[in-house]
Protein backbone atom coordinates (compact mmCIF):
# COMPACT_ATOMS: atom_id res chain seq x y z
CA UNK A 1 0.00 0.00 0.00
CA UNK A 2 0.94 4.11 -0.38
CA UNK A 3 -0.96 6.23 1.77
CA UNK A 4 -3.76 3.44 2.49
CA UNK A 5 -6.70 5.46 1.87
CA UNK A 6 -8.48 3.10 -0.05
CA UNK A 7 -6.85 0.09 1.55
CA UNK A 8 -7.60 0.55 4.80
CA UNK A 9 -11.10 1.05 4.54
CA UNK A 10 -11.54 -2.06 2.52
CA UNK A 11 -9.55 -4.30 4.94
CA UNK A 12 -12.18 -2.55 7.89
CA UNK A 13 -15.20 -3.58 6.12
CA UNK A 14 -14.15 -6.77 5.73
CA UNK A 15 -13.53 -7.20 1.47
CA UNK A 16 -9.90 -7.61 1.63
CA UNK A 17 -8.11 -9.82 4.30
CA UNK A 18 -4.29 -9.85 3.20
CA UNK A 19 -2.30 -11.63 5.35
CA UNK A 20 0.77 -9.63 4.31
CA UNK A 21 1.15 -5.96 3.37
CA UNK A 22 3.82 -4.33 1.93
CA UNK A 23 3.83 -0.46 2.91
CA UNK A 24 6.02 1.83 -0.12
CA UNK A 25 5.89 4.81 1.90
CA UNK A 26 10.09 4.95 2.49
CA UNK A 27 10.51 4.82 -1.07
CA UNK A 28 8.69 8.83 -1.42
CA UNK A 29 12.17 9.94 -1.82
CA UNK A 30 12.65 7.81 -5.02
CA UNK A 31 8.87 8.27 -6.36
CA UNK A 32 7.65 11.44 -5.27
CA UNK A 33 8.00 14.07 -7.52
CA UNK A 34 6.61 15.93 -10.84
CA UNK A 35 8.70 17.26 -13.76
CA UNK A 36 8.50 18.25 -17.11
CA UNK A 37 11.35 17.23 -19.75
CA UNK A 38 11.83 15.55 -23.00
CA UNK A 39 7.90 16.38 -24.42
CA UNK A 40 6.84 14.13 -21.11
CA UNK A 41 5.41 15.54 -18.13
CA UNK A 42 6.31 13.03 -15.79
CA UNK A 43 4.79 11.86 -12.22
CA UNK A 44 6.25 9.66 -9.46
CA UNK A 45 3.78 6.73 -8.51
CA UNK A 46 4.21 8.33 -4.84
CA UNK A 47 3.04 11.92 -5.29
CA UNK A 48 0.31 12.55 -3.39
CA UNK A 49 -2.62 14.95 -4.30
CA UNK A 50 -1.48 17.85 -1.68
CA UNK A 51 1.90 17.43 -3.86
CA UNK A 52 0.16 17.84 -7.07
CA UNK A 53 -1.82 20.96 -5.87
CA UNK A 54 1.59 22.40 -5.37
CA UNK A 55 3.45 21.97 -8.49
CA UNK A 56 3.81 23.65 -11.40
CA UNK A 57 0.36 21.87 -13.16
CA UNK A 58 -2.02 23.73 -11.19
CA UNK A 59 -0.85 27.11 -12.70
CA UNK A 60 0.27 26.36 -16.41
CA UNK A 61 -3.27 26.77 -18.16
CA UNK A 62 -2.37 23.73 -20.00
CA UNK A 63 -3.17 21.69 -17.32
CA UNK A 64 -5.10 23.08 -15.25
CA UNK A 65 -7.70 19.79 -14.66
CA UNK A 66 -5.29 19.12 -11.85
CA UNK A 67 -5.97 22.36 -10.15
CA UNK A 68 -9.46 21.15 -10.28
CA UNK A 69 -8.37 17.05 -9.14
CA UNK A 70 -6.87 18.92 -6.15
CA UNK A 71 -9.97 21.02 -5.34
CA UNK A 72 -12.37 18.73 -5.53
CA UNK A 73 -10.44 15.51 -4.21
CA UNK A 74 -11.63 13.91 -0.60
CA UNK A 75 -10.93 16.07 2.53
CA UNK A 76 -7.26 18.02 3.12
CA UNK A 77 -6.09 15.29 5.26
CA UNK A 78 -6.52 12.94 2.74
CA UNK A 79 -5.36 14.59 -0.27
CA UNK A 80 -1.95 14.22 2.13
CA UNK A 81 -2.04 10.33 2.06
CA UNK A 82 -3.64 9.75 -1.30
CA UNK A 83 -1.11 8.93 -4.10
CA UNK A 84 -1.34 9.19 -7.85
CA UNK A 85 -0.01 5.54 -7.95
CA UNK A 86 -2.63 4.52 -5.21
CA UNK A 87 -5.54 6.11 -6.87
CA UNK A 88 -4.84 3.99 -10.29
CA UNK A 89 -3.97 1.16 -8.85
CA UNK A 90 -7.02 0.48 -7.19
CA UNK A 91 -8.87 0.19 -10.37
CA UNK A 92 -12.16 2.15 -9.14
CA UNK A 93 -14.06 3.74 -11.12
CA UNK A 94 -14.02 6.24 -9.79
CA UNK A 95 -10.76 7.51 -9.34
CA UNK A 96 -10.16 10.96 -10.06
CA UNK A 97 -6.81 11.09 -10.85
CA UNK A 98 -7.07 8.27 -13.46
CA UNK A 99 -9.83 9.79 -15.36
CA UNK A 100 -7.94 12.98 -15.76
CA UNK A 101 -5.13 11.18 -17.36
CA UNK A 102 -7.20 9.12 -19.47
CA UNK A 103 -7.72 12.36 -20.90
CA UNK A 104 -4.17 13.10 -21.31
CA UNK A 105 -3.77 10.18 -23.14
CA UNK A 106 -1.15 8.71 -20.05
CA UNK A 107 1.19 5.65 -19.60
CA UNK A 108 1.88 3.87 -16.73
CA UNK A 109 5.43 2.48 -15.71
CA UNK A 110 5.22 -0.92 -13.99
CA UNK A 111 8.39 -2.04 -12.54
CA UNK A 112 9.78 -5.68 -11.06
CA UNK A 113 13.53 -7.02 -11.38
CA UNK A 114 12.57 -7.99 -14.62
CA UNK A 115 12.85 -5.06 -15.68
CA UNK A 116 10.33 -1.94 -16.66
CA UNK A 117 7.59 -2.21 -19.29
CA UNK A 118 5.21 0.75 -20.48
CA UNK A 119 1.20 0.34 -20.17
CA UNK A 120 -1.18 2.68 -21.61
CA UNK A 121 -3.41 3.57 -18.97
CA UNK A 122 -6.67 2.86 -20.70
CA UNK A 123 -5.39 -0.77 -21.21
CA UNK A 124 -4.21 -0.61 -17.27
CA UNK A 125 -7.78 -1.56 -16.46
CA UNK A 126 -9.40 -5.07 -16.82
CA UNK A 127 -11.95 -5.54 -14.72
CA UNK A 128 -13.56 -3.66 -11.18
CA UNK A 129 -10.76 -3.23 -8.94
CA UNK A 130 -8.83 -5.28 -11.17
CA UNK A 131 -5.68 -4.24 -12.94
CA UNK A 132 -3.21 -6.04 -15.49
CA UNK A 133 -0.28 -5.41 -12.95
CA UNK A 134 1.61 -8.91 -12.25
CA UNK A 135 2.10 -9.84 -8.57
CA UNK A 136 5.95 -8.96 -8.51
CA UNK A 137 4.96 -5.72 -10.30
CA UNK A 138 4.52 -2.01 -8.73
CA UNK A 139 3.01 1.10 -10.47
CA UNK A 140 6.29 3.73 -10.01
CA UNK A 141 5.37 6.28 -12.64
CA UNK A 142 3.07 7.85 -14.65
CA UNK A 143 3.66 9.94 -17.73
CA UNK A 144 1.86 12.05 -20.29
CA UNK A 145 3.23 14.21 -23.48
CA UNK A 146 3.57 17.64 -23.29
CA UNK A 147 0.23 19.61 -24.92
CA UNK A 148 0.35 22.48 -26.78
CA UNK A 149 -0.23 25.66 -25.71
CA UNK A 150 -3.77 26.20 -27.48
CA UNK A 151 -5.02 23.82 -25.17
CA UNK A 152 -5.68 22.85 -22.06
CA UNK A 153 -8.16 20.49 -19.75
CA UNK A 154 -10.68 20.19 -16.71
CA UNK A 155 -12.34 17.34 -14.79
CA UNK A 156 -15.69 18.13 -12.92
CA UNK A 157 -17.68 15.87 -10.97
CA UNK A 158 -21.20 16.22 -9.22
CA UNK A 159 -22.32 14.63 -5.96
CA UNK A 160 -24.91 15.86 -2.85
CA UNK A 161 -22.13 16.71 -0.73
CA UNK A 162 -18.61 17.76 -1.61
CA UNK A 163 -15.09 16.36 0.62
CA UNK A 164 -15.46 12.73 1.54
CA UNK A 165 -17.67 11.16 -1.71
CA UNK A 166 -17.25 9.34 -4.59
CA UNK A 167 -19.73 11.34 -6.95
CA UNK A 168 -22.36 10.29 -9.28
CA UNK A 169 -20.24 11.09 -12.73
CA UNK A 170 -16.65 12.03 -13.25
CA UNK A 171 -15.38 13.71 -16.56
CA UNK A 172 -12.93 14.97 -17.42
CA UNK A 173 -11.28 16.48 -21.17
CA UNK A 174 -8.79 17.99 -22.99
CA UNK A 175 -9.18 19.72 -26.11
CA UNK A 176 -6.75 21.84 -28.32
CA UNK A 177 -8.34 24.75 -30.63
CA UNK A 178 -7.07 26.80 -33.98
CA UNK A 179 -8.60 29.66 -33.52
CA UNK A 180 -12.70 28.22 -32.98
CA UNK A 181 -11.92 24.82 -34.52
CA UNK A 182 -11.52 21.99 -32.25
CA UNK A 183 -8.37 20.53 -33.58
CA UNK A 184 -8.09 16.92 -31.15
CA UNK A 185 -10.16 16.35 -27.96
CA UNK A 186 -10.24 13.72 -25.60
CA UNK A 187 -13.32 12.72 -22.91
CA UNK A 188 -13.00 10.59 -20.24
CA UNK A 189 -15.32 9.32 -17.62
CA UNK A 190 -15.82 6.87 -14.87
CA UNK A 191 -17.60 4.89 -16.75
CA UNK A 192 -18.40 4.06 -20.69
CA UNK A 193 -20.08 0.85 -20.03
CA UNK A 194 -17.50 -1.09 -18.05
CA UNK A 195 -16.90 -1.18 -14.43
CA UNK A 196 -13.31 0.83 -15.06
CA UNK A 197 -12.74 4.49 -16.28
CA UNK A 198 -13.13 4.85 -19.84
CA UNK A 199 -12.85 6.75 -22.76
CA UNK A 200 -15.85 8.37 -25.56
CA UNK A 201 -13.83 7.51 -28.51
CA UNK A 202 -16.97 8.02 -31.04
CA UNK A 203 -17.89 10.94 -29.44
CA UNK A 204 -14.15 12.39 -29.46
CA UNK A 205 -13.99 11.76 -33.07
CA UNK A 206 -17.33 13.29 -33.81
CA UNK A 207 -15.95 16.78 -32.53
CA UNK A 208 -12.82 16.34 -34.41
CA UNK A 209 -12.67 19.10 -36.77
CA UNK A 210 -15.62 20.39 -36.23
CA UNK A 211 -16.83 24.59 -35.02
CA UNK A 212 -16.73 24.86 -31.42
CA UNK A 213 -20.02 25.58 -30.46
CA UNK A 214 -23.36 24.93 -28.62
CA UNK A 215 -25.26 22.89 -30.93
CA UNK A 216 -22.26 21.08 -31.96
CA UNK A 217 -21.50 19.68 -28.27
CA UNK A 218 -25.51 19.30 -28.55
CA UNK A 219 -25.24 17.25 -31.40
CA UNK A 220 -22.77 15.12 -30.13
CA UNK A 221 -25.03 14.43 -27.29
CA UNK A 222 -26.88 11.93 -29.41
CA UNK A 223 -23.08 9.81 -29.86
CA UNK A 224 -22.67 9.07 -26.24
CA UNK A 225 -26.19 8.12 -25.89
CA UNK A 226 -25.06 5.24 -28.04
CA UNK A 227 -21.90 4.29 -26.70
CA UNK A 228 -22.33 4.86 -23.12
CA UNK A 229 -24.02 2.87 -20.96
CA UNK A 230 -24.56 3.87 -17.85
CA UNK A 231 -25.93 1.67 -14.19
CA UNK A 232 -28.67 2.15 -11.95
CA UNK A 233 -27.70 1.51 -8.22
CA UNK A 234 -29.21 2.70 -5.22
CA UNK A 235 -27.68 6.31 -6.01
CA UNK A 236 -28.89 7.26 -8.93
CA UNK A 237 -30.76 5.67 -12.00
CA UNK A 238 -29.05 4.90 -15.23
CA UNK A 239 -31.21 7.65 -16.98
CA UNK A 240 -29.74 10.44 -14.59
CA UNK A 241 -26.24 9.37 -14.97
CA UNK A 242 -26.31 9.80 -18.82
CA UNK A 243 -27.98 13.12 -18.44
CA UNK A 244 -25.17 14.01 -16.08
CA UNK A 245 -22.55 12.38 -18.31
CA UNK A 246 -23.79 15.09 -20.92
CA UNK A 247 -24.01 17.91 -18.57
CA UNK A 248 -20.37 17.90 -17.17
CA UNK A 249 -19.15 17.27 -20.57
CA UNK A 250 -20.49 20.36 -21.75
CA UNK A 251 -19.48 21.86 -18.86
CA UNK A 252 -15.57 20.56 -19.21
CA UNK A 253 -15.32 21.71 -22.88
CA UNK A 254 -16.63 25.66 -22.05
CA UNK A 255 -14.29 25.40 -18.90
CA UNK A 256 -11.39 24.47 -21.38
CA UNK A 257 -12.26 26.69 -24.12
CA UNK A 258 -12.49 29.56 -21.21
CA UNK A 259 -8.78 28.46 -20.18
CA UNK A 260 -7.92 28.29 -23.63
CA UNK A 261 -8.69 31.79 -24.93
CA UNK A 262 -8.28 33.85 -21.16
CA UNK A 263 -5.94 31.39 -19.33
CA UNK A 264 -8.75 30.93 -16.11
Amino acid sequence: MAGGTDLLIQMRSGVVKPKLILDLWPLRKELSYVKSGDGYVRIGALTTIEELGNSFLVSDKRYLGFRDLYKQFATPYLKTLATIGGNIGTGHPMSDAAILLLALDAEVKLSSIEGDRWVKLEDLFVGLRNIARKPNELITEIRFKEIPENSSTALLKLDRRRGHAMGYVIAAAYMALEGNKIIDVRLSFDSIGKPFPGRAYKTEEFLKGKEFSIDTIHESFKVMENEMTRISDYRAPAEYRLDLSKVLMKRCLLLIKSRVERGV
